[in-house]
């Protein structure tokens, strides 16, 4: 449910949220710490989203969350962002689109519409960069073929195949509180697909 408040920007605060707490929650945002940094509250405004961000984790250990973020809350959507610490692991491009349709796969069997967020790139990165670009390639293709949402964060964060350097941490992968509400931003044409405005 939207939040009735008029603030600016938000900044990014680290919260640890427990999956008990919330009663109501239509939207959860599952990811890595990219996800988990996101003050998803402020940012969209609204208090029926829960944040399922795992600091660290890969692909394949998010899939083991889904029955503690995705089951018991029943959200309409699930946005899910993740793959950079697959690469930093030196997983392959194939094992990581492998994991992510089986992510995407288990949160549509649930009953949740799951929306694919493009994995980011790490700036200045120019080699993985490419490998990141065939991934969302693959995963668009993906998501057209079974019907799944695509969002598409690029448009909004980055440009010329790198993140634009005011939205990303000196690690050149984490992002910086100004690049959330553009992240909001993109989310909204979903948000009004499943009628949650």
């Amino acid at each position: 449910m939207p939040k009735s408040n008029n603030e600016g920007d938000a900044e990014v605060v680290v919260v640890e949220q427990d999956k008990t707490e919330k009663q109501n929650i239509d939207i959860v945002m599952l990811g890595n710490s990219i996800t988990y940094q996101g003050n998803w509250e402020k940012v969209l405004n609204r208090d029926d989203v829960l944040n399922g961000g795992k600091p660290g984790w890969t692909t394949q250990q998010l899939s083991w969350v889904i029955k503690d973020f995705i089951i018991p809350n029943k959200p309409k959507v699930c946005f899910f962002k993740g793959g950079i610490n697959d690469y930093t692991l030196g997983i392959s491009t194939n094992r990581i689109y492998q994991n992510t349709c089986m992510v995407l796969d288990s949160i549509k069997k649930v009953g949740t519409h799951p929306v694919f967020t493009t994995v980011l790139y790490q700036r200045g990165a120019k080699e993985r960069n490419l490998k990141i670009d065939s991934l969302n390639h693959r995963m668009e293709q993906f998501c057209q073929e079974r019907g799944y949402d695509f969002m598409d964060l690029r448009p909004y964060l980055c440009e010329d195949g790198d993140i634009q350097p005011q939205y990303v941490q000196g690690d050149n992968t984490h992002l910086t509180p100004k690049a959330y509400p553009q992240w909001a931003k993109a989310m909204q044409p979903i948000i009004k697909k499943y009628k949650l405005d």
